[in-house]
C-alpha cells in the first residue's frame, strides 16, 4: 500500500542531510551572546559594567578555542618548526565562496563583530572613565587603567582586521588610537594600509573609493606634512589628497576618535613627569548639565572659599542619553537582532560612526562630498556598492516579516499575501485610507461657508480661508493649498516640535493681573516681539566650558570671567531661560566687585571686553529699573545698592565708549544712548517735559541712523532699540495719565471703569452728544440725536488709539479683560461675553499684521504660542457663558455677529492643520514628530480647542439662524446638520471626547430640545454611543467607535431622554423592542432614574387601588363599565421629575417591556415553570403609572394580563394550588378582573374618540385583545377548576339594620353573580373582539361556547328575563358553524402543523349531546355535520336510523378527526370516543357493561394509556390553563370505573401506582385517590372473595393464647400451602396498598380488608392451632420474675432489642438479668390492633420464603440489603412500585413481639442464625458495653401498647421505602 501524500503540502526545495552542526550551534550560542553584550553597550556609560562582564563571557565561548579562531600571526607563531609561511601579495577578506550557511561562513563574521565591538566598547569606556574624573585631561589620559584600555582596544582592533582587512574605517580607528599610545609607525601603518586597499598606483590613477578612505588620506597627509616627508607625498596615491582638500563641513569628521590626544600632530611630544608638583584644587560638582546651575554653583563656591587661588575642577552629572559619546552600536544592534546566521559576504560590517552618520546626511542632499574634493569623475557601480551600508552586503539577512512570529507560516500563505502586496498601490491604499477625512471635512467646511455666507458674512479672507481649506481637501498634498502664515506656523510647530514651546500652550493658566504694573509690563513688549532672538540651550557648550576649564587647571576668578566671556557671547543672540537669566543677574549682584576688578585689569581682547562691559551694564540698569518700580517691595538699602552699581558701571562704560574707535550710529551707540534715556526717565523728580524731550531727540536720531533695529532678548527694560520701540515710549508718556486713572483712581467702582474704558476699546458702540462732543462726553443709552465718538474725538482720545493700535497683543487684552471685569461685576453678562469675543477678534486680528508676518520665524514660533494660549483661554470663558447663560447674546447685533462668525471661522481653519497633520500620522503617511509625553499633551490640547471652537461657532450660528429665521426655513434641521457634520469631523478623529466632552454633551442637549429634526434618531443614537456607551439600534447608520470612553448615565441626563426614548419605544412593537439595542438603554435609564420616592397622593391613590382589588365582583359594575362609567376615586400627582416620566409613559414602557419578557416564551411552548419575577417588576411599574394617570386604559389591561399570567402560571404546572391554596388564586383572578374591569371602562372614551383610531393600530389591536382577555378570564373563572369562586363573596358580609324593631342581621353586600350572566357578558366581549379581528378563530369558538353553557343551564335555575331569551340549540349549532367557517377560511397550516380541530371537534361533541338530550334529531344532526370541511363523507346524503347508526356515525367523525390529528394533542376525541363506548350513567347488564367497558378500555389503552398504565395526555394550544388537571382527574376516574366493570386488578394496581406519585398533576387529588382505593378495595374483595369477618372469631381467646396462635400462623405464612391461599394473598395485597396509602386517606377500609383476611386464615387453620389447657394453664401460673427457663428468653429479647436500637443503646453483656422486676399482666381479650400488626407479620414471613422457615424462630426473619433492594427493583417509567414487608418495619415489629412476647412464643435462635442478615443500622460500636442506656437495663419492661400502636405507621413507612419493591402481579 502506497504511503500517504497530502496534495496541499509543498515540499522543501532544500533537504540537508543529517550532518554534525555541533560547530554551527556554537557559533549560534557566541552570536546571542555578542547581542547580549551589545545591546548592555548600547544603553550607555551605566550599563558599561554588566557590558565588560558580556563580552568576558563572550571571550570565553568555544569558538575562540577553534585553531581557526587565532591570527595569522599567532598561528605561525605556534609552528612546531618555526618557519614562517609565505602569503600571497593580497589579503583578501571574508571567504566569498563559502558555504552561505556554513560554519566557515558565520565563525569569521561572529569573530570579527566580536573583536570590533569590544574595541569600540574600550574606546567609549575611556572617554567615560576621562569625563567623570575631575583632573584635568592631560593628567586623566596618563592613567594606568587609560592606557591599558586603549592598548586592549588597538589588540581588538588588530584582531578584527586579520578577519577583515578591507574595513577602512577601522584602519583609521587603529591608527588614531596608536597614536594616542605614540606609536606614530602603527598609526602611519593604518594609515597607508586604509588607503591602499584596492589600489594599484602604477596600473592607473588612484581614486578614493570611500569617504573612510578619503578621510585616511587626509589623516595621512597630515602626518607626512609634520614629519616633512616629502618623497612620500609624492607617491601617485597621495596626489588627489595634496592637490584637493576636504570641505569645510567635512573637516569635523577626520578624526575618528576626537577627544583623544594626538601626538602625532607635532615633532615634540612631552615626556611624563613623574614628580609633577601637587597644587591645591577644589572640586565643583554640577547638579545638572545648566549654565543656570553653574552661575548658582560658582556664587556658592566664591561665598564659601572666596577668591582663592585654588584650582578649579568641574564635574558633570552623567547624561541618559549622551551624545558625545561615540558608539557605533545602532545598525549592529540591527544586525544582531535577526536569529539566524549570517549568509551573505561581509564588506561592511558596521555602520559609520556618528560623525559619519551625520555626514551621509549632507551627501545625501549635496552628492558624495569626496567625489566634488578628490576626484572629478563619479564613483564606478562597485565602488557605490562597496559603501552600502547594508544587512546584504553584512552578510546578514534581512529580517522578514514570517520569522517574526512563534510559528512559521504555509508557503502558500505567505505566496498569497506577497501577491497583494505586489497588486496594492501605496498611493491609491493612502489615498483611499484618507478619503474619509477629506470627505468629512469637505462637508463641514462647506456646510459652514453656506451658513456664513446666507447669514451676510462677506469678509473676503474667511471665505478665502475656508476656500483653502476645502481646496485642500481635494488635493494630495493637503498643506500645500494653506496660504495663511498662522496656519502653516502651526504645522511647523507640530512637525518641529520643541518642548519649550509647547509648554507655553501647556501650561496652567494664570490669572490676569489687571494692575498698573502689569499694564507697564504688557507696555514694554509691543510688536517689537519681530525682533526676539531664539531660545537659548541652557545646556550648549557646557561641555566645552567644563573641559577648557579642567585642562587649563584655573582659579576661581579665571573661572568668574570664563563664565560672563561665555554669557555675553549668547546676550544678544539668544534668549536666556528665566532661571538662567535668574542665575546670571543673581552672578553679577553677588560678584559685582570682583568681576570689576578682574575686568580693571584685564588685558584681553578689547572687543570681548566691551561686549562683557555693555552686558553688565544693561543688566545693572534692568535691576535697578525693577527696584525702583511702583510695585517693589525692594527696601531703600537695595535701591541705593542698585543705583550705585548703575553709576559704576555706567562710568566704566562711558570710559570705554570714549576710548574705543568706532562708528557714531553702531549698534553699541545706540545702546549706549537708549540706556543713557532710561537712566534719566529712571532717574528721581525729573520733569516729564525734560523725560519726553529726550525720548523725542533719541527717535530723531535712530530715525536718521542706517543701522537697523537692534534687540535685546535678554533685558525688560530695552529690549529693542528701534524707532517703533521710541514712538511706543512716547505714547507711553503721553497716556500715562489715563493709565493711572484706570488702574488707580477709583479701582473698585466698575461704572467709571466702563465709562472710561469703552469710548477707547470699542468706539463704534459709543454716542455722544453734538454739543459736548469734546472728547470729555458721557456715556449715552440712546442714539437719537447723538454722534459716534469716533466723529468728534479729542486728539487726546485719537493718541490714545493710536497708542492701543501700535501696543502689543496682551496690552489690548489686558484692557477687554479689564473692561470684561467691570461689565461682570455689574453682572451684566451679555457685555462680558461681548468682550470675550472682542478679545478673540483681537487674538486672530495681530496673526494677521505686518509685526507679526515680519518676525522671524524663531521668534514667531514662541509668540504664536503666547497668543494661542491667549485664544484658548477665550475661547474657554466665551463658551461657558454661552452654553450656560442664555442672556449671553443679547446685545449682540448684526454686525458684531458677523465679526464673531467670521473670526471663529479663521480659528477653526488655523486649528485644523493639527487635525490635518494627525491624518496623516494615523494612516501612516508621517511618522509622528516626537513620541515624548509632552507631544502627546501638546497635540490633545490643540484638539482640545479645535472641539471648543467648533462648539462656540455652533451657539453663535444658532442665534444667527434664529435672527434671521425667513433665510433658513428649516432651521432646526440646519443647525442639526450643522452639528453632525462637526460630529463626524470629531469622531473619525477620535477627538469626540475632547475638552471633557463638551460638544457631545451640548449637542445632546440641543438635539432632546429641538422637535422638528429628520432622522434625529441618528445624531441622538451616536451621541449616547459617545458619550454613555448605549445604543439606540434604530436609524439609517450605524454607531461608529469613536473612542470616547463611556460616562456612567445620571439621573438628570436619563429623565431628559425620557421623551425621546419612548418616541422611539412606541414605533416598534415590544417583540422588537426587546431584541434591539433600544431595549439596553431603556433599562440603563432605568438604572440611573432609580425608584421613584412616594408622595402623599401617590400613597392615597396606591392606597384606594388596593382596596378595591380586595372588593368582591359587583355585576353590576361589570355592565357599567361597558360605557365607561367606573372610576376610582384619585388624586392628580405633580410632582417633577416623576410626574414628567409618568406623562412620557416611561413606567408603562417599563411594566410593558418586563410583561413582553415573560410573554415571549409561550406558555405552551415551555417545558419548565418559568420565573414570575418578571411578572412582579411588570406589576410594580404598570401600579406605578397608575398612581400618576388612574385612567390609562391600557395601562389597567396590561395589569389585568399581569395578574393573568401569574395565575396561569401557578395553575399550569401543578395542581397543587388548586388543592390546597385555593385563597390566593381567587384573589388573582379578582384583582385580573377588576383590573380588566377599569380597562374597560377608561377604554370606551378612548374608543369614542375618533383621533384615537389613527393613533396606532397596536393600540387598536390591544383594544381587541382586551376584549378577547377579558372574556377568557370570565369564562375561565365561571369553570374547573375555579368554579365561580371568584364570584362568590359570601365570607364579604355587613350587618344592616332591620326594617321593623331595632334588630340587626347579616348580609352579603350584593347579589353574586351567576354563572349564567358569566357566561351572557363574556360572549358579549368576545362578539365585541370578533369586529377588530374578525380573523381570530378563537372568539366566535368561545362565543359558542358560552351559547352552549347557557344552553344547558336549567330554565328552573333562570328568572324570566333569562328564560326568554335563553340560546336555542339552532342557536349553539349556528354559532359553531361560523366557528367553523372562521377556521377554514384560514391559511392552510404548513407541512408538518395540525390543523385546528378544536371548533370542529365542538361541533361534533355538542350535536352528539343535543341529540342524547332529544333536542335535535339524529338525522338532522348528521346532516349539519356532513356539510362541514371535516365530515367522513362530506357532501354525502347519511340516513341515520336509530340510536346504533347515530353512534356508529359519530364515532366514524371522531376518528376522522382523530386521523386529522398527527400529533395526538386532541386528547378529547378520544375521550369523547370511549365515552359514547361506555355510558358511565348506563344501568345495562353485566355482560353489555363488561363488553362496553373493554371496548372503551381499548380505545382508551390504544391511544391514552401505556401497558404500564402511563396516561399520556398533553396539553392543547387552545386548553385553558388549569384546565389539564380537570381532563387528567376525569379520565382517571373513567379508567378506574372500567377496570373495575372488567375486574383489572393488574392494571387497577398499576393506575394506583401511577396517581400516587404524581399526585400534584390531578385536580381534587385526594378524593380522586380515596375513591380509586374504594374501588380497588372492593375488587380485591371479589377477586380473591374475603367477605366480612365474623366478629367472634377471636373472642374466646386470651393474648397469650393469640400469641402462640399468631406464631404459628406467622410460621405457616412460609409454607407453600399460604402461597395459594386466596385470604393470604388478599392480606399481602392490603398490606401493600396500606403502605402505598402512606395515612392519604384513613386506613379504616384497609384494615378491614386486612383484619378479615387474618380471621379467614384464623378459622380456616383453628383446627391444627389447638393449645392444650393443661399447657395453657401451667404457663398462665408460672411466675414472670423467676429464673430459669425465662433466662433464655430474655436474652434472647435483650438480642433482638440491641439489634434494632442505636450503637450508644447496647446493653452491657455483664449485666444480670436476675433483679429485673417482672411484666404487669396482660388485659384478656384481642384487640383489632393486635390482629392488624400480626398480619402484617405474617406478610413480612411470607415475603421471606419457605426457605428460610427451618431456621424458625421471631429473630430468623429479616430486611433485605439496600443492595438486594435495588437489584429486585422493577423499573417500570420510575414510578412508586409496591414495596415488601422487609426493612425497618419489621425490625420494629419484632422488637414489639419481643417485648409482648410470652411462653408460647418460639425459642429464641442463635445470634449467629442472623449473621449475615445485612442491615441498614450501625454496627454496635466496640464501647457499647461501658455505656448501657438505662431503657436496656430492665428488659422484661415492656412500652405500653397504645404507644406501639401509635409508631407502627411510621416505622411501616420508613421500612416499606428501604424494602424490596415488588409488583402486586409477582404477589
Amino acid at each position: 500500500m502506497p504511503a500517504f501524500s497530502a496534495i496541499n503540502v509543498e515540499p522543501e526545495d532544500n533537504v540537508v542531510e543529517e550532518v554534525d552542526n555541533t560547530k554551527d550551534v556554537q557559533v549560534e550560542d557566541a552570536l546571542k551572546q555578542f547581542q547580549a553584550a551589545l545591546k548592555l553597550h548600547a544603553q550607555g556609560p551605566q550599563s558599561f559594567d554588566e557590558a565588560a562582564e558580556a563580552y568576558d563571557a563572550l571571550f570565553e565561548s568555544e569558538i575562540f578555542k577553534y585553531p581557526e579562531s587565532k591570527t595569522e600571526y599567532e598561528r605561525n607563531e605556534r609552528r612546531p618548526d618555526g618557519s614562517l609561511v609565505i602569503e600571497p601579495v593580497f589579503v583578501p577578506g571574508l571567504d566569498l565562496l563559502a558555504e552561505p550557511d556554513g560554519v566557515g561562513n558565520s565563525l569569521p563574521q561572529a569573530l570579527f563583530l566580536s573583536y570590533k565591538s569590544h574595541g569600540q566598547f574600550s574606546v567609549d569606556r575611556i572617554k567615560h572613565k576621562v569625563r567623570v574624573r575631575g583632573a584635568p585631561k592631560k593628567v586623566a589620559f596618563d592613567d594606568p587603567d587609560i592606557q591599558n584600555d586603549a592598548r586592549r582596544a588597538l589588540d581588538d582592533f588588530n584582531a578584527a582586521l586579520d578577519r577583515d582587512p578591507s574595513d577602512a574605517e577601522l584602519w583609521r580607528k587603529t591608527a588614531r588610537v596608536a597614536a594616542f599610545l605614540r606609536s606614530t609607525r602603527i598609526s602611519r601603518f593604518s594609515l597607508e594600509a586604509a588607503i591602499e586597499l584596492d589600489d594599484d598606483p602604477a596600473l592607473e590613477e588612484v581614486e578614493p573609493p570611500s569617504l573612510a578612505e578619503g578621510f585616511a588620506g587626509e589623516q595621512l597627509r597630515e602626518q607626512l606634512a609634520v614629519l616633512g616627508d616629502e618623497m612620500a607625498l609624492s607617491h601617485p596615491i597621495m596626489k588627489p589628497y595634496c592637490e584637493q582638500g576636504l570641505p569645510q563641513y567635512l573637516e569635523p569628521y577626520v578624526d575618528p576618535i576626537p577627544f583623544l590626544p594626538n601626538p602625532a600632530k607635532s615633532l615634540s611630544v612631552q615626556k611624563r613627569q613623574e614628580d609633577d608638583t601637587i597644587v591645591l584644587s577644589t572640586l565643583l560638582k554640577l547638579p545638572s548639565h545648566s549654565w543656570a546651575e553653574l552661575g548658582t554653583a560658582i556664587v556658592n563656591l566664591v561665598s564659601e572659599k572666596g577668591l582663592s587661588g585654588e584650582i578649579v575642577l568641574m564635574e558633570l552629572p552623567e547624561r541618559e542619553a549622551d551624545e558625545d559619546i561615540q558608539m557605533e552600536v545602532d545598525k549592529q544592534l540591527q544586525l544582531a537582532a535577526s536569529s539566524p546566521p549570517p549568509t551573505g559576504p561581509m564588506e561592511d560590517i558596521t555602520a559609520e560612526p556618528a560623525e559619519l552618520d551625520k555626514s551621509d546626511e549632507v551627501e545625501a542632499a549635496t552628492g558624495d562630498p569626496a567625489e566634488a574634493v578628490l576626484s572629478n569623475d563619479p564613483p564606478t557601480r562597485e565602488d557605490r556598492a562597496s559603501r552600502k551600508r547594508s544587512q546584504s552586503v553584512a552578510g546578514l539577512p534581512d529580517v522578514q516579516e514570517e520569522d517574526n512570529g512563534e510559528m512559521k507560516r504555509s508557503k502558500r500563505t505567505r505566496r498569497r499575501e506577497t501577491a497583494i502586496e505586489e497588486v496594492m498601490d501605496p498611493a491609491t491604499l493612502l489615498a483611499t485610507q484618507i478619503q474619509p477625512f477629506q470627505a468629512a471635512d469637505q462637508n463641514l467646511f462647506q456646510t459652514t461657508k453656506d451658513l456664513l455666507e446666507n447669514m451676510g458674512v462677506t469678509d473676503g479672507v474667511t471665505l478665502s480661508r475656508i476656500a483653502e481649506v476645502l481646496e485642500s481637501c481635494a488635493s494630495e498634498d493637503r498643506m500645500a493649498k494653506i496660504q495663511n502664515l498662522a496656519t502653516n506656523d502651526l504645522r511647523d510647530a507640530i512637525v518641529h516640535f520643541d518642548e519649550n514651546i509647547a509648554n507655553i500652550l501647556l501650561s496652567e493658566r494664570e490669572s490676569t493681573q489687571i494692575s498698573l504694573s502689569a499694564f507697564l509690563e504688557h507696555s514694554k513688549s509691543g510688536p517689537q516681539r519681530s525682533l526676539e532672538a531664539p531660545p537659548f540651550d541652557d545646556a550648549r557648550g557646557l561641555a566645552g566650558f567644563v573641559e577648557e576649564i579642567n585642562g587649563d587647571a584655573q582659579t576661581i576668578d579665571e573661572v568668574v570671567y570664563a563664565y560672563l566671556r561665555d554669557m555675553s557671547k549668547t546676550y544678544t543672540k539668544f534668549k536666556w531661560p528665566e532661571t538662567t537669566k535668574a542665575s546670571v543677574l543673581q552672578f553679577i549682584v553677588q560678584l559685582d566687585e570682583a568681576i570689576r576688578e578682574r575686568i580693571l585689569d584685564a588685558h584681553r581682547d578689547r572687543s570681548e571686553l566691551v561686549d562683557i562691559i555693555f552686558m553688565l551694564y544693561e543688566l545693572h540698569l534692568e535691576i535697578y529699573e525693577r527696584t525702583t518700580n511702583p510695585n517693589s517691595v525692594a527696601d531703600p538699602v537695595s535701591r541705593i545698592k542698585a543705583k550705585g552699581r548703575v553709576d559704576s558701571w555706567l562710568a566704566l562704560a562711558t570710559h570705554v565708549k570714549q576710548t574705543m574707535e568706532h562708528d557714531a550710529k553702531d549698534p553699541l551707540t545706540l545702546r549706549y544712548l537708549w540706556a543713557a534715556v532710561q537712566i534719566t526717565s529712571l532717574a528721581q523728580n525729573a520733569p516729564r517735559d525734560h523725560i519726553l524731550t529726550c525720548w523725542h531727540s533719541l527717535h530723531d536720531y535712530l530715525a536718521e541712523s542706517p543701522e537697523g533695529d537692534v534687540a535685546l532678548p535678554n533685558n525688560q527694560v530695552m529690549p529693542e532699540i528701534s524707532v517703533a520701540a521710541a514712538e511706543r515710549e512716547i505714547s507711553k508718556l503721553t497716556t500715562m495719565d489715563f493709565f493711572l486713572g484706570l488702574f488707580q483712581d477709583d479701582t473698585s467702582d466698575p461704572v467709571s471703569v466702563i465709562d472710561t474704558l469703552e469710548p477707547v476699546l470699542n468706539p463704534e458702540s459709543v454716542c455722544v452728544e453734538t454739543a459736548r462732543a469734546n472728547g470729555t462726553s458721557d456715556l449715552v443709552k440712546d442714539k437719537h440725536g447723538r454722534n459716534s465718538i469716533k466723529d468728534c474725538a479729542s486728539q487726546w482720545l485719537r493718541d490714545l488709539w493710536k497708542f492701543l493700535q501700535n501696543s502689543s497683543t496682551d496690552m489690548r487684552l489686558l484692557l477687554w479683560a479689564r473692561l470684561g471685569e467691570a461689565y461682570g461685576k455689574i453682572k451684566y453678562t451679555t457685555k462680558q461675553f461681548s468682550c470675550f469675543l472682542r478679545s478673540i477678534e483681537t487674538v486672530i486680528g495681530d496673526f494677521e499684521r505686518d509685526d507679526y508676518v515680519n518676525t522671524p520665524a524663531e521668534v514667531r514660533r514662541a509668540l504664536f504660542m503666547t497668543n494661542l494660549k491667549a485664544l484658548d483661554d477665550l475661547i474657554i470663558q466665551s463658551l461657558h457663558l454661552a452654553i450656560n447663560d442664555n442672556s449671553s447674546f443679547d446685545i449682540i447685533d448684526e454686525d458684531h455677529l458677523q465679526s464673531t462668525l467670521s473670526v471663529l471661522a479663521k480659528v477653526s481653519c488655523l486649528l485644523h492643520a493639527a487635525a490635518m497633520y494627525e491624518d496623516e500620522v494615523r494612516i501612516g503617511m508621517t511618522q509622528p514628530a516626537s513620541k515624548s509625553p509632552t507631544y502627546t499633551s501638546f497635540m490633545t490640547k490643540l484638539s482640545d480647542m479645535q472641539v471648543r471652537t467648533w462648539s462656540l461657532q455652533y451657539t453663535v450660528l444658532k442665534v444667527g439662524i434664529h435672527q434671521h429665521a425667513n433665510l433658513f426655513p428649516r432651521a432646526e434641521n440646519d443647525l442639526a446638520d450643522y452639528l453632525q457634520a462637526v460630529h463626524q469631523v470629531l469622531g473619525l478623529r477620535k477627538c469626540c471626547k475632547g475638552s471633557n466632552k463638551i460638544f457631545l454633551k451640548m449637542m445632546r442637549i440641543e438635539l432632546l430640545k429641538q422637535r422638528n429634526i429628520e432622522g434625529w434618531e441618528d445624531y441622538l443614537g451616536q451621541v449616547l454611543y459617545d458619550l454613555h456607551g448605549l445604543k439606540l439600534g434604530v436609524g439609517i447608520w450605524e454607531v461608529q467607535d469613536h473612542g470616547c470612553p463611556a460616562e456612567t448615565l445620571e439621573r438628570r441626563q436619563a429623565i431628559a431622554l425620557v421623551d425621546k426614548m419612548t418616541i422611539l419605544a412606541n414605533r416598534m412593537t415590544m417583540k422588537d423592542l426587546l431584541k434591539s439595542d433600544l431595549k439596553t438603554t431603556i433599562e440603563h435609564m432605568q438604572q440611573a432614574i432609580g425608584s421613584t420616592k412616594s408622595s402623599p397622593q401617590m400613597i392615597l391613590n396606591l392606597r384606594n387601588f388596593s382596596e378595591y382589588m380586595r372588593t368582591p365582583i359587583h355585576p353590576l359594575h361589570l355592565y357599567q363599565a361597558l360605557t365607561g362609567n367606573i372610576n376610582l376615586d384619585a388624586v392628580a400627582i405633580n410632582t417633577p421629575p416623576e410626574s414628567t416620566l409618568a406623562e412620557r409613559g416611561w413606567f408603562f414602557l417599563q411594566g410593558m417591556i418586563a410583561l413582553t419578557k415573560f410573554k415571549g416564551v409561550d406558555l405552551n411552548r415551555r417545558q419548565t415553570p418559568g420565573a414570575t419575577d418578571d411578572l412582579r417588576i411588570g406589576t410594580a411599574f404598570l401600579r406605578q403609572q397608575l398612581q400618576f394617570t388612574p385612567d390609562r386604559w391600557d395601562a389597567w389591561f396590561r395589569l389585568a394580563e399581569c395578574f393573568d399570567y401569574e395565575l396561569d402560571e401557578a395553575v399550569l404546572w401543578t395542581a397543587d394550588k388548586m388543592n390546597k391554596d385555593r385563597a390566593e388564586l381567587v384573589k388573582m383572578q379578582r384583582s385580573a378582573i377588576h383590573s380588566y374591569t377599569l380597562a374597560l371602562s377608561h377604554s370606551y372614551a378612548w374608543a369614542s374618540d375618533p383621533y384615537a383610531w389613527t393613533a396606532s393600530e397596536e393600540d387598536e389591536d390591544a383594544l381587541y385583545d382586551m376584549y378577547h382577555e377579558f372574556g377568557m378570564r370570565l369564562y375561565a373563572s365561571s369553570r374547573e377548576p375555579f368554579a365561580m369562586e371568584p364570584f362568590q363573596h359570601s365570607d364579604h358580609e355587613r350587618f344592616c339594620i332591620e326594617t321593623m324593631g331595632f334588630g340587626t342581621f347579616k348580609r352579603i353586600l350584593h347579589e353574586q353573580m351567576s354563572d349564567y350572566q358569566v357566561w351572557k357578558f363574556a360572549a358579549h366581549l368576545f362578539r365585541k373582539a370578533m369586529v377588530g379581528k374578525p380573523r381570530d378563530w378563537k372568539n366566535p369558538y368561545m362565543v359558542a361556547k358560552c351559547l352552549w353553557k347557557m344552553h344547558q343551564k336549567p330554565l328552573d335555575q333562570l328568572d324570566e328575563k333569562n328564560r326568554l331569551k335563553r340560546p336555542t340549540a339552532g342557536d349553539v349549532v349556528a354559532a359553531l358553524e361560523k366557528t367553523v367557517e372562521v377556521v377554514s377560511a384560514l391559511p392552510k397550516p404548513r407541512h408538518g402543523q395540525d390543523p385546528i380541530l378544536e371548533p370542529h371537534y365542538k361541533i361534533v361533541s355538542v350535536a352528539h349531546k343535543l341529540v342524547v338530550r332529544g333536542e335535535l334529531a339524529a338525522q338532522d344532526a348528521a346532516d349539519i355535520l356532513q356539510r362541514q370541511p371535516y365530515a367522513p363523507d362530506r357532501g354525502d346524503a347519511v340516513v341515520i336510523s336509530d340510536a346504533e347508526d347515530w353512534e356508529a356515525y359519530v364515532i366514524k367523525a371522531l376518528r376522522y378527526l382523530r386521523d386529522k390529528d398527527k400529533s395526538n394533542w386532541q386528547h378529547r376525541l378520544v375521550m369523547g370516543h370511549a365515552r359514547i363506548l361506555f355510558d358511565e350513567n348506563d344501568t345495562e347488564g353485566e355482560a353489555g357493561g363488561y363488553l362496553a367497558a373493554k371496548a372503551a378500555f381499548a380505545v382508551m389503552r390504544e391511544n391514552m394509556f401505556t401497558k404500564t398504565m402511563v396516561m399520556n395526555v398533553w396539553k392543547c394550544d387552545a386548553e385553558r390553563s388549569g384546565r389539564h388537571h380537570v381532563y387528567t382527574e376525569r379520565y382517571v376516574r373513567f379508567m378506574v370505573k372500567l377496570l373495575a366493570v372488567m375486574n383489572d386488578r393488574v392494571n387497577l394496581e398499576m393506575v394506583l401506582r401511577r396517581i400516587r406519585k404524581k399526585g400534584v398533576d390531578f385536580y381534587h387529588f385526594t378524593e380522586l385517590w380515596q375513591s380509586c382505593v374504594l374501588t380497588y378495595i372492593k375488587l380485591l374483595r371479589q377477586t380473591f372473595t374475603v367477605g366480612p369477618a365474623d366478629e367472634d372469631a377471636f373472642k374466646g381467646l386470651s393474648p397469650d393464647d393469640f400469641e402462640d396462635v399468631a406464631e404459628k400462623v406467622t410460621e405457616w405464612a412460609a409454607t407453600p400451602a399460604a402461597e395459594t391461599h386466596k385470604a393470604m394473598g388478599a392480606m399481602k395485597e392490603a398490606v401493600e396498598l396500606k403502605k402505598l396509602n402512606a395515612n392519604l386517606m384513613k386506613a379504616g377500609p384497609i384494615d378491614d380488608l386486612v383484619n378479615d383476611c387474618y380471621a379467614a386464615i384464623y378459622l380456616e387453620l383453628k383446627p391444627g392451632l389447638s393449645v392444650p389447657e393443661a399447657a395453657r394453664s401451667a404457663d398462665t401460673s408460672r411466675p414472670r420474675d423467676a429464673g430459669g427457663d425465662d433466662e433464655p428468653k430474655k436474652h434472647h429479647e435483650l438480642l433482638v432489642l440491641g439489634s434494632l436500637r442505636a450503637g450508644s443503646e447496647q446493653p452491657d453483656k455483664a449485666t444480670s438479668h436476675a433483679g429485673d422486676p417482672a411484666p404487669r399482666g396482660r388485659r384478656p381479650g384481642v384487640r383489632r390492633l393486635d390482629v392488624i400488626r400480626k398480619a402484617e407479620q405474617a406478610v413480612l414471613r411470607a415475603a421471606e420464603g419457605p426457605a428460610r422457615a427451618k431456621t424458625g424462630g421471631r429473630s430468623s426473619s429479616r430486611t433485605r440489603t439496600p443492595r438486594e433492594e435495588e437489584e429486585e427493583e422493577e423499573e417500570e417509567d420510575g414510578d412508586v412500585e409496591m414495596e415488601d414487608a422487609g426493612g425497618t418495619a419489621s425490625k420494629a415489629q419484632v422488637h414489639r413481639d419481643n417485648e409482648n412476647g410470652s411462653e408460647a412464643s418460639s425459642p429464641p435462635g442463635s445470634v449467629h442464625d442472623s449473621a449475615d442478615d445485612e442491615s441498614d443500622l450501625s454496627d454496635v460500636p466496640a464501647d457499647y458495653e461501658d455505656d448501657v442506656p438505662a431503657s436496656l437495663m430492665f428488659p422484661n419492661l415492656r412500652r405500653s401498647v397504645d404507644v406501639a400502636a401509635e409508631s407502627t405507621d411510621e416505622e411501616r413507612r420508613r421500612g416499606g421505602r428501604r424494602g424490596r419493591r415488588r409488583s402486586v402481579a409477582d404477589g
